[in-house]
């Protein structure tokens, strides 16, 4: 018997269920990651930041009093202790004279530092208490279940707790060999297809004797010069998981520099490509709709990402409902009442610039204006065709829609974007009474023979601009000659009388930058709320049938 309630009990995570959707979708295609910060640790108790400084001090305290002395934020404050530290154990490392050059010495001293960050790191950590460590944390188990289905984690922490997590074979069973890799600098080739974590800051296992980085970056210094090397492509793993995959920042303040400029950066070479950020909420925290708003909209628009306001609990369902099954996740969201297919059809005059925004959002499932080689005839306006090429091109046309309609109906989740609706021939009407178009898309093209299929329902995009500017940009396609303004204007003008009733979402895409262009229908699409229109029931109105 199937049950009568849902195991998915936050509000907060059913209305992100849009999210969820896209998410799955991403998975599954080896498309999605997560990018930690240092916001996980606390749960597997380990140091944050600040704390880790305070632990630093104590242990230089007796050979470096002053240190006790240091107020800074914890990037500059690390810097000036490191030098503390430098300075003492310089004179100790010459005065062992087992090093025989500057060079070793140096080595000696970086080392020594790795090490006390290490005892730092760890000094809470206890081998045989790390199983429970993990079983306690919030989420960690459903972090793993992700992790482990995705090509690429980035954790910006030392510690080898996910690693660990990946070990153990009760949460991520596996024969004969290691099932992750780990690595920490950009010129690694990965040597598997998933579950490799990329440390960018250094990696400090808690086995002292495993393999790890030289290096770690800890301080500002550290920052500015990963910022700097960021200049000359030493960040371009970071950048291809920002720009080629969607992410969830999870454990993020957003107070990195680093990472901000990275998604600054990110949001100029894929501005169609959105990430998650968890805004991590206390138990006990509350925040008014208008900082909420606030956030968001800041985030949106500075750095490609959609804000999602999440307690610990709240975590676990989100990462849950990504990384079930797909019988298990059907059957929740036929529980819940939520739809688990989104279809946005964006529609416009020729011209408008459809096909360049839809060609930015890889990060969603996107259906092209036609699905085979369109005729050639096709680039001319209606009213240059002959009576029977006219025939023969509408054919073609209602088999392509026929064939976009027919995808979609074969698809229970994702987002899609779909390049022109079946309404849309309707417009290119010349000489042929509109009832008799709109059959013919019917019955040729949605439902031939004795098919009872619909037009898949969705919500209309629609781009329009101004007729002139529309005409400049085809004298660029050579397709003036074909489409003079009058005739842009028509058409315009006709497929806004046609899809008024509809109350389309209406984007502006002339005198404006394609970025804005693109992040207005961005802000469409990932808007919570999903306002899908019967465009079958429209079709047949028109039709009379």
């Amino acid at each position: 018997m199937a049950p009568s309630e849902s195991k998915f009990k936050s509000s907060e995570v059913i209305s992100a269920w849009k999210y969820i959707c896209q998410l799955r979708v991403q998975l599954q295609k080896n498309k999605a990651s997560l990018v930690l910060g240092a916001g996980i640790s606390w749960d597997l108790k380990l140091p944050l930041w600040g704390s880790l400084i305070d632990k630093i001090k104590k242990a230089i305290q007796e050979k470096a009093p002053e240190s006790m002395l240091v107020s800074d934020a914890p990037g500059k404050a690390a810097l000036v202790l490191f030098e503390m530290f430098y300075s003492y154990r310089k004179a100790e490392v010459v005065r062992s004279k087992l090093y025989a050059d500057s060079n070793l010495v140096e080595k000696k001293i970086l080392s020594d530092w790795r090490e006390l960050i290490h005892e730092a790191l760890y000094s809470d950590t206890r081998d045989v208490g790390r199983r429970t460590t993990i079983d306690n944390h919030p989420y960690f188990a459903e972090m793993i279940a992700f992790i482990k289905q995705s090509e690429l984690t980035v954790n910006y922490n030392f510690d080898d707790y996910i690693e660990y997590g990946l070990s153990r074979s009760d949460l991520n069973p596996t024969k004969h060999e290691r099932p992750y890799q780990t690595v920490w600098s950009h010129h690694a080739q990965f040597t598997k297809d998933k579950c490799v974590i990329y440390h960018p800051n250094g990696f400090l296992p808690f086995d002292k004797k495993k393999f790890q980085s030289e290096n770690l970056v800890f301080s500002d210094g550290a920052f500015a010069d990963q910022l700097l090397d960021g200049i000359g492509g030493g960040l371009s793993t970071l950048l291809h998981v920002l720009t080629k995959k969607t992410s969830i920042l999870l454990g993020h303040s957003l107070t990195d520099s680093t990472l901000l400029h990275l998604l600054r950066k990110a949001t100029t070479i894929s501005p169609g490509n959105y990430n998650y950020f968890i805004r991590f909420m206390r138990d006990d925290e509350e925040l008014d709709s208008q900082s909420r708003s606030a956030i968001f909209e800041a985030n949106f628009n500075n750095y490609n990402l959609i804000t999602l306001f999440f307690k610990s609990a709240e975590i676990k369902e989100f990462l849950n409902a990504i990384t079930l099954s797909d019988e298990e996740f059907l059957l929740e969201s036929d529980i819940l009442g939520v739809p688990t297919k989104y279809c946005y059809y964006m529609v416009g005059s020729i011209g408008i610039g459809k096909s360049t925004v839809l060609s930015q959002f890889g990060n969603l499932i996107t259906l092209d204006e036609w699905f085979d080689e369109r005729p050639t005839e096709m680039a001319n306006s209606p009213e240059e065709l002959t009576t029977d090429k006219t025939i023969t091109i509408d054919s073609w046309a209602n088999q392509q829609f026929g064939k976009k309609n027919n995808y979609l109906a074969g698809k229970s989740v994702g987002l899609f974007i779909i390049d022109r609706s079946p309404l849309d021939p309707l417009t290119f009407v010349v000489d042929v009474p509109i009832e008799e178009r709109a059959r013919s898309m019917l019955t040729q093209g949605i439902r031939p023979g004795r098919s009872s299929k619909t037009i898949e329902r969705g919500e209309i995009i629609h781009m329009v601009g101004e007729p002139s500017e529309i005409w400049s940009r085809l004298i660029t396609k050579r397709k003036e000659a074909n489409w003079p303004l009058e005739k842009i204007e028509q058409l315009q003008n006709k497929s806004l009388k046609l899809y008024e009733p509809l109350k389309p979402n209406i984007v502006r895409s002339t005198s404006r930058k394609e970025v804005d262009v693109i992040r207005d229908v961005a802000r469409i699409i990932f808007s919570p709320v999903y306002s899908p229109v019967d465009l079958d029931a429209v079709m047949r109105e028109i039709a009379n049938v």
